[in-house]
């Protein structure tokens, strides 16, 4: 048996080596701060912050820890305070905090809303509860233990009520959780039958919406208000050579042509949207970089097979020597392509500068995933402590990691503080496509050997991709270069480790510089990896004559149990529904494990008409288990959410490469699903309601393309290596 020849690398030596007005109050531990380097991770501190609050009319309020994108987390959290106080959870007044209401909030991405704030805030909630309890008692003179929940008070056992209100007595009172009496969530109770968690209820400023109140930072409007915008570079770290005005500035309607080159900034300011347009398109920018760049380019840039030539790539996840020249049961290559966020909303933020206390201050209102590090790095701008700006967050229509930089924000602030006006800023639908932080592509080589029986021996997956954490999200040069240097990117190798056993395995990855810009997306690396395991084990499937569930059970260990379940529960609802057995039907699956918490498992049933050539999505069987289902609703709406951005990625999402860049400038360069695409759902959501809740936002997304991409192999014999879908490839194949 030969062994491949190692060298000595990188690799080889880091592996060797509030207060209230009136009511009562209080705050709740949430976390502890670590990692200032990085954005707004710091979760909320125990300081002296109305979270909650009953005021003196009885009226329970909060707080919301995160920010709302319509993913629904500020109404699961709503529906764990009412849970604890005995009240309904649309009568819970639901806030969400400046950056000067709170000492400071985590930034909400990564699914990790409910699962980190659920516990704390049903605690906090309890403890408010007993608390009204035993002041309830007082005005009845009696003990506490004898006062029944009721709906917004107590019951006593004479049958009088006692409301929130009248516990209270009208008394202003601020208390920590310090200062409480111990108590037992209900929440978080399995024995008990829930009456808020596991409801279908409205949507936190679903009212709003509907009756077009100002939720989104394109509904503010303040007094003397300019609207601006800037030129956006096309690339991480361009530089300002030359900028043409072309007569912009002489454009009635236009207050200023603002050109900042110290701070990297060519914008306009004028009276209206249109003077402002009209302006915009006059101003050319010249910027030292990129060079142009092609799509065979980047393909070159992050060709796995290219770079194992070369030998050991440059992180090891994990390295057990295996053969690596002995024949593989299954040997493939997959690549993934750009892919942008597409959100509708396009990116807002009004910026005004006043006066307060006697210093001059400046207020922002934008949509944001992290409020906090807009503020610090606005400060930052202005050569500003922090406590001199205040971000107002507003409702986000769409986030999926696209909404965690200071941007938007940044263009408002300087072009405002440039007029001495305020400024609305909102991107054009240009500016939205051209500055996306994109997943960047990889390219993933997988190669599995495997017995008789299905049970997997060996396991490699060599990876390379662009960065999706290691950006400018986390630190600034020479920072960030110093960073790359020293870790591997772990956002691009999520989900890089298979949920299976394998005797041996060998997970590998490089991570590479791009042109062009490159973050967050939903679910990070966890999407791309897991389509190529997914796809390489329904090829294993079919290359043992195995069926695709049992061979995914067989492999996986007693610590999978979850995992297992789904599975088992898929292939139950699925034999349910039975698929054609004639030409053009077919069914696919898939499963995984996001983040260790959330378990999926999905499967498709697909029609492809090989005449048109057209592949229709019929039907999509999800199961998944993240524990307690707060709102199940919401969690639903998630998965539906994300089996349309895969149906996007198996059939035309891939941001195309032309002129020497990306080159989508709108929604015709860049299709997206319809709602023709909807297919029909069934969801089941499976597990123990006694486990903490785990995030539900990201992880069907992992599930949803390569069960997809399996059902249209079922159906035809075509294997997408590449996504979106080669139809000319697949119509050879279904002739085949």
């Amino acid at each position: 048996m030969s062994k491949a020849k190692r060298r000595i690398t990188r690799r080889g030596l880091l592996k060797g080596g509030a207060a209230a007005a009136a009511g009562l109050t209080l705050t709740y531990l949430a976390g502890r701060r670590y990692f200032p380097v990085l954005p707004s991770l710091a979760t909320p501190d125990f300081q002296e912050a109305a979270w909650l609050k009953i005021g003196a009319d009885g009226q329970v309020s909060m707080l919301s820890p995160v920010h709302e994108m319509g993913q629904g987390s500020s109404l699961g959290l709503a529906q764990i305070v009412a849970e604890e106080l005995n009240v309904d959870s649309g009568n819970v007044e639901v806030e969400f905090p400046s950056t000067s209401d709170v000492p400071h909030m985590r930034f909400t991405t990564g699914s990790q809303a409910i699962a980190l704030h659920a516990r704390p805030l049903a605690d906090a909630a309890a403890q408010l509860r007993e608390e009204l309890r035993r002041r309830a008692a007082a005005v009845a003179g009696t003990n506490p233990n004898r006062l029944d929940d009721a709906n917004g008070g107590f019951h006593e056992r004479s049958g009088a009520f006692i409301s929130y209100a009248d516990a209270l007595e009208g008394v202003d009172l601020i208390l920590s959780t310090d200062k409480l009496p111990p108590a037992t969530s209900y929440a978080f109770a399995p024995e008990r039958e829930k009456r808020q968690i596991g409801r279908v209820a409205l949507q936190v400023q679903a009212e709003e919406i509907v009756i077009g109140a100002p939720v989104f930072a394109g509904d503010i409007r303040r007094p003397n208000m300019a609207f601006g915008r800037a030129v956006q570079a096309p690339s991480p770290d361009a530089r300002i050579l030359d900028v043409a005005r072309n007569g912009a500035q002489d454009l009635p309607g236009v207050i200023q042509v603002v050109v900042d080159r110290s701070r990297g900034l060519v914008g306009v300011v004028a009276e209206t949207p249109g003077a402002l347009n009209q302006a915009m398109d006059l101003v050319q920018v010249t910027w030292n970089q990129p060079d142009p760049y092609s799509t065979a380019d980047i393909a070159a840039l992050i060709d796995v097979d290219a770079a194992l030539a070369k030998g050991n790539l440059e992180h090891a996840i994990t390295d057990d020597d295996m053969d690596l020249s002995a024949d593989w049961t299954v040997d493939m290559r997959f690549d993934q392509p750009v892919l942008h966020h597409a959100a509708q909303e396009p990116r807002t933020a009004v910026a005004e500068f006043s006066r307060r206390d006697g210093r001059e201050v400046v207020d922002v209102w934008t949509g944001t995933q992290d409020q906090f590090v807009n503020r610090k790095k606005a400060a930052a701008d202005l050569g500003w402590p922090v406590d001199r700006v205040t971000i107002h967050p507003m409702r986000v229509g769409g986030g999926f990691g696209g909404r965690v930089l200071y941007d938007v924000v940044r263009e408002a602030v300087l072009l405002a503080q440039h007029v001495q006006r305020p400024v609305k800023v909102t991107w054009s639908r240009e500016d939205e496509f051209l500055a996306d932080r994109t997943r960047p592509p990889s390219s993933h080589r997988l190669q599995i050997r495997a017995g008789g029986n299905g049970r997997i021996t060996d396991w490699r997956h060599a990876c390379v991709s662009g960065h999706v954490l290691l950006t400018e999200l986390m630190a600034s040069e020479p920072l960030l270069s110093g960073m790359r240097m020293v870790m591997h990117d772990f956002g691009a190798a999520r989900n890089l480790k298979p949920p299976y056993r394998a005797v041996r395995q060998r997970i590998e990855m490089s991570d590479v510089e791009l042109p062009f810009h490159v973050g967050e997306w939903r679910s990070l690396g966890g999407g791309p990896n897991n389509f190529a395991i997914e796809c390489a084990m329904d090829e294993l499937a079919r290359a043992l004559k195995l069926h695709p569930v049992e061979i995914r059970l067989e492999n996986l260990g007693p610590d999978k149990a979850r995992l297992k379940a789904c599975l088992t529960e898929l292939k139950s609802m699925c034999e349910n529904q039975t698929v054609p057995r004639t030409e053009g039907f077919g069914r696919g699956f898939s499963c995984g494990i996001y983040q260790e918490h959330s378990y999926v498992a999905a499967a498709f049933d697909v029609f492809v008409d090989r005449n048109r050539p057209m592949i229709r999505v019929e039907r999509c069987t999800f199961v998944m288990d993240v524990g307690l289902a707060i709102s199940p609703d919401q969690i639903r709406a998630q998965v539906e959410g994300c089996a349309m951005m895969a149906i996007g990625q198996l059939l035309m999402e891939a941001a195309p490469i032309q002129g020497g860049g990306l080159s989508a400038r709108r929604f015709g360069d860049y299709p997206t699903p319809t709602i023709e695409h909807v297919p029909e759902f069934e969801i089941a959501l499976i597990g123990d309601s006694a486990r903490a809740p785990a995030g539900a936002g990201q992880a069907p997304m992992i599930a949803t393309v390569p069960a997809l991409a399996n059902a249209v192999r079922d159906a035809t014999g075509y294997r997408a290596l590449k996504l979106p879908v080669n139809f000319d490839e697949l119509a050879f194949a279904a002739d085949g």
